[in-house]
């Protein structure tokens, strides 16, 4: 009814109720206002980019770089959760490098959404010395092998913030290497989750202006609002 544009990626239990990833994307794609699409010839099934186009629409202000983060270890001798392909990696550098021959050899400023969060998730929250707002309870279930993507990030030097799903008890933000890694919040029915009552993460950004506003949103009020980077610096004495 109130006709907004929404885009959608796969977490690790959507392909487990009878209908592959392929077929689910079909049932989105024929839904009103939907931007969710797939690109071929590289591993999984929602990778795509969403630019968001300044005021006048000449130019990207900024890009959305949705990434299928898959399930379980293919590898056999290796458990757990699944990591973004060195393929998808490709695909994402070079875009990204395209976008910046085209925006004059700057970096076009970016977002990246996906669902299981990175090992640096992890190497973050355990830091001392890391800014991080809001809860952790628990260990980030991210996978035990690290494909890469987090360096192909500071290489490019576009993507600014990481945002994932896929942990129960974890909403938080943290800074790491000048890279923000943040959690959503479950947002629909019944939640399963211990600590955390359903939400969202809204993302506000202003056209001119660095960096960005996120904050959690539940029923009654809003949650650990921050502004990056700037909630993250440390103040100089």
């Amino acid at each position: 009814k109130r006709k907004i544009p929404f885009a959608v990626t796969f977490g690790n239990h959507d392909d487990e109720q009878g209908l592959s990833r392929e077929e689910l994307l079909k049932i989105i794609e024929s839904i009103p206002y939907n931007l969710t699409t797939t690109t071929k010839g590289i591993s999984g099934t929602t990778n795509f980019i969403l630019p968001v186009k300044s005021s006048d629409g000449e130019k990207n202000a900024e890009l959305l770089y949705i990434f299928d983060s898959h399930s379980y270890s293919q590898i056999k001798e290796v458990g757990g959760y699944d990591y973004i392909d060195f393929d998808q990696i490709q695909w994402y550098r070079e875009h990204s490098s395209k976008y910046t021959q085209e925006n004059g050899g700057t970096p076009v400023p970016s977002l990246a959404f996906f669902h299981i969060p990175l090992p640096e998730y992890n190497q973050a929250a355990t830091y001392e010395n890391a800014p991080l707002f809001g809860i952790r309870k628990e260990k980030a279930c991210a996978p035990a092998l690290n494909s890469g993507l987090f360096t192909a990030i500071k290489e490019m030097e576009d993507i600014k913030g990481v945002f994932v799903g896929h942990d129960h008890d974890n909403d938080y933000a943290v800074m790491w290497q000048g890279i923000l890694l943040a959690y959503g919040r479950y947002t629909g029915g019944n939640t399963v989750y211990n600590n955390l009552s359903n939400g969202a993460r809204i993302i506000e950004l202003t056209e001119g202006e660095k960096g960005f506003r996120t904050w959690i949103r539940v029923k009654n009020h809003t949650e650990q609002e921050v502004t990056f980077p700037e909630s993250f610096l440390k103040p100089n004495k």
